[in-house]
């Protein structure tokens, strides 16, 4: 079963959002020079390489329709899927995120609406989609709020709609220092997952964010005991992580 049992509580989850709200332009700091094609770094590299696969795969769904992309960050991924939706929702709980994410997208006058949220709540006052997307996300989401979330896409996803997701993979050892200091660093500091929970370090600060990793075939089970279909694609954007897709 899962290597992890990170369930964390509203206090935990509130730490979560605090911390992606502070380190949204740190982050796209940092995802700007694995993008860079004369970063030679292998993780830049292997980060290059999950974009282009990823990219075939939003084309040979296509068209994707109607799209939601949940936890959308500052825009990276909307990047490769946007010619090939009809229109998108862009949600994140974290207001420095979805700025970015407009500065990016919103001069592409592609048809997208960006929006403030809590995930865990958003309904979007019954409106369905036809693609669900999320990168970077279902390992935030804690073991306790599991079928909760994916009920709550079940409501989001046309009848015959699909997910397109990753996930960490529990297979493979997780990036990240593996000792953490008795004081938060200066620099951002990314500490490997224990228990479920990750430590991030930046300018001083510490936070604490969930970090559920998951086995593919336990995954598969877990999501088939809630009528999901989970179809496995291969490697995702890091070499610890996989992407898939699920119709219910």
């Amino acid at each position: 079963m899962n290597r992890n049992v990170g369930d964390g509580g509203d206090e935990l989850l509130v730490e979560q959002r605090d911390f992606y709200q502070a380190d949204a332009s740190q982050f796209d700091q940092w995802l700007s020079t694995l993008v860079d094609e004369g970063n030679e770094d292998p993780q830049a590299r292997t980060y290059r390489a999950g974009r282009e696969r990823i990219a075939r795969v939003f084309e040979q769904s296509a068209p994707l329709g109607r799209v939601l992309e949940i936890a959308a960050g500052t825009g990276r991924l909307a990047e490769l899927y946007l010619p090939h939706a009809s229109s998108t929702v862009l949600v994140d709980s974290s207001s420095e995120m979805l700025k970015l994410a407009g500065e990016r997208i919103l001069p592409t006058g592609a048809e997208v609406r960006l929006i403030q949220a809590d995930v865990f709540d958003w309904d979007n006052d019954g409106g369905t989609f036809d693609t669900v997307i999320f990168s970077a996300w279902l390992h935030h989401v804690p073991h306790s709020r599991f079928e909760p979330f994916w009920r709550r896409i079940e409501r989001l996803v046309t009848e015959d709609g699909e997910v397109i997701f990753d996930f960490p993979d529990a297979r493979v050892p997780s990036p990240g220092r593996t000792e953490v200091p008795d004081e938060p660093t200066l620099a951002y500091s990314f500490y490997a997952p224990v228990d479920g929970i990750s430590i991030r370090d930046h300018g001083g600060r510490r936070w604490r964010v969930v970090h559920n990793l998951w086995d593919p075939a336990d995954l598969s089970v877990r999501l088939a005991e809630l009528g999901w279909r989970m179809t496995a694609l291969g490697p995702g954007l890091f070499a610890n992580v996989q992407w898939a897709t699920a119709r219910h």
